[in-house]
């Protein structure tokens, strides 16, 4: 069904929903990362229920029978994730009402920092309303995913999605090998920085990026998002040429992960990434990867911290080289200028015999 069917779900509320928590799939591909929103806007939603107010409408995508059968989900959720977790949260005692709530039918019901089981043992009523309250679900019947992935970015446009985010929603054959990479131990065990936001893909993809230009024009460009929205546009390679690019990735991150240790303190921030990745690729490249070893890496993160110490006290005596290499780190760590400069220093500290990318 190359086209989309909508109609209202029954039985929706709360209790109900929640109680088929289990067959409700909240990340499927296309999703944005789950429990970002802030105590206050959890706590706001939850006001908004029992104060009976009207809330956004939630997308689900229907499951056909088979695929029910199969894996147990009824549903994966287009939009609304962040309404249902804070929900179930707040069900699971997770968070409590605010300071300052007010139930507008009976102000003197003081519930203000009430909790869900506090709010069952104290005022049952409203309790059995809040279960009660109707959720705005709309079901979705298609078997077009790129259609789902489609009238998500949509329904997200006024929402403050990051590029990431926003990215992971295009579909293609590149967003899929994005993920691909982002699955890989070096995302999901060796970095020390989260993937609260899709910080994961967002790297993955610079680093896709990055490899395609060098095989495709021998050079690196920005990793800025407009060259990253290029790439993983949907129409971007087809499936045989994403797959070639996905496994010269693969070669290169596997020697970075027989280095890096797990939550790696060398892997705190994104900005080095793409730099580690040209690193590993010119090491296997010149046959060289006994040069580098995590030993090395952490030395020279220690001789750029000494020598910016150094030139607090004696600027002449201190190393410029690694001076501009923090310098460097500090800004526009994404152009390919940028990028170059910093493998240069860093490949000639560790005895790479060509440091020109």
């Amino acid at each position: 069904m190359s086209f989309i069917e909508t109609n209202a779900i029954k039985n929706s509320t709360t209790m109900m929903i929640f109680a088929e928590r289990e067959e409700i799939k909240l990340d499927p591909p296309y999703q944005r990362m789950g429990d970002v929103w802030t105590k206050e806007k959890k706590q706001l939603l939850i006001d908004s229920v029992l104060n009976d107010y009207d809330i956004p409408k939630i997308y689900f995508h229907i499951y056909e029978r088979e695929q029910q059968t199969e894996t147990g989900i009824t549903y994966s959720v287009i939009d609304g994730r962040q309404r249902l977790e804070t929900i179930w949260q707040f069900i699971e005692g997770k968070f409590n009402l605010s300071d300052d709530f007010e139930y507008q039918r009976d102000p003197s019901i003081k519930m203000a920092g009430l909790s869900y089981e506090d709010i069952a043992k104290e005022h049952p009523r409203i309790r059995i309303q809040f279960d009660s309250f109707v959720l705005p679900i709309v079901g979705v019947r298609t078997d077009d995913e790129e259609l789902i992935e489609d009238m998500f970015s949509r329904l997200n446009e006024a929402v403050p999605l990051n590029a990431a985010e926003k990215r992971n929603a295009f579909g293609g054959e590149a967003v899929k090998v994005i993920r691909n990479v982002a699955a890989m131990d070096l995302f999901t065990k060796k970095v020390k920085f989260s993937n609260k936001r899709y910080q994961h893909l967002e790297v993955s993809s610079r680093i896709l990026l990055t490899e395609n230009s060098l095989t495709e024009n021998n050079k690196i460009i920005d990793t800025k998002k407009v060259y990253l929205d290029k790439f993983a546009s949907a129409n971007s390679g087809s499936e045989q040429e994403m797959s070639v690019l996905f496994e010269r990735v693969v070669n290169v991150v596997k020697q970075m992960e027989e280095v890096f240790s797990d939550s790696d303190e060398i892997l705190r921030s994104q900005g080095n990434m793409v730099l580690y990745y040209l690193i590993f690729r010119q090491s296997l490249l010149l046959n060289e990867v006994d040069k580098i070893s995590r030993r090395k890496l952490l030395d020279f993160r220690i001789e750029l911290t000494k020598n910016r110490q150094d030139a607090e006290e004696n600027y002449s005596e201190s190393t410029f080289e690694f001076l501009e290499f923090d310098r460097l780190s500090q800004q526009g760590t994404n152009d390919a200028s940028n990028i170059r400069e910093r493998f240069r220093t860093l490949a000639g500290y560790l005895g790479l015999s060509k440091i020109e990318i």
